[in-house]
């Protein structure tokens, strides 16, 4: 019942258009133990829709839900874009047992940002691992997101996306049995021979 509700609320989420925060991760299967690093960036060129100029971003806060019985933060492990300014002041909290809240927050009327973002299309926002726990398809979810730009104190909600991947069980060979009775077959002769001397 609770992933349908989150299944429900990322359809809701999406529209016809593009999401403005988006995320993706480093492969579409994983096993059992490994790491999953999901990567969160900004689409500028969505968030601009048909204003003429480019929008300049100085922060942003998003919630992000990860299933908690498949995947567990490896904590320490967010790593911050650099299009926000060297004194971004930046955290990820745990809201929820799966539920965490990302933020950061350039300086607002740092000129700099402009020298940062000046023609890009889009830029990373933050990078974060989990450990699979579980075989389980899955998702990350972006519930929530806004978006401060250049001059802004109060910032205006965005539409983000959901990303999907499978965890599979990790599969352990197991011996083969013909190498199982000829290592049988060598213990007996060897004990035979012991016996006989």
């Amino acid at each position: 019942m609770k992933k349908f509700i989150i299944g429900l609320f990322a359809l809701v989420g999406f529209s016809a258009q593009a999401a403005v925060i988006n995320i993706s991760t480093d492969q579409t299967s994983y096993n059992v133990g490994d790491t999953v690093t999901a990567n969160v960036w900004i689409d500028i060129v969505e968030l601009q829709g048909s204003n003429l100029a480019q929008p300049i971003i100085s922060g942003f806060v998003m919630s992000l839900m990860a299933d908690a019985t498949s995947l567990e933060y490896n904590v320490g492990s967010i790593m911050f874009g650099d299009k926000l300014g060297a004194g971004a002041l930046s955290a990820l909290f745990p809201v929820l047992g799966d539920t965490y809240s990302i933020q950061s927050a350039g300086v607002p009327f740092s000129t700099t940002l402009f020298t940062l973002q000046s023609g890009l299309e889009s830029f990373d926002l933050f990078s974060l691992e989990f450990t699979a726990l579980s075989s389980v398809s899955d998702a990350l979810f972006g519930l929530t997101a806004s978006v401060t730009e250049f001059g802004s104190f109060v910032g205006a909600p965005v539409s983000t996306a959901s990303t999907a991947f499978s965890v599979e069980a990790t599969s352990v060979p197991a011996p083969s049995t013909g190498v199982l009775a000829l290592l049988a077959c060598f213990g007996m002769v060897v004990s035979r021979v012991k016996a006989r001397r």
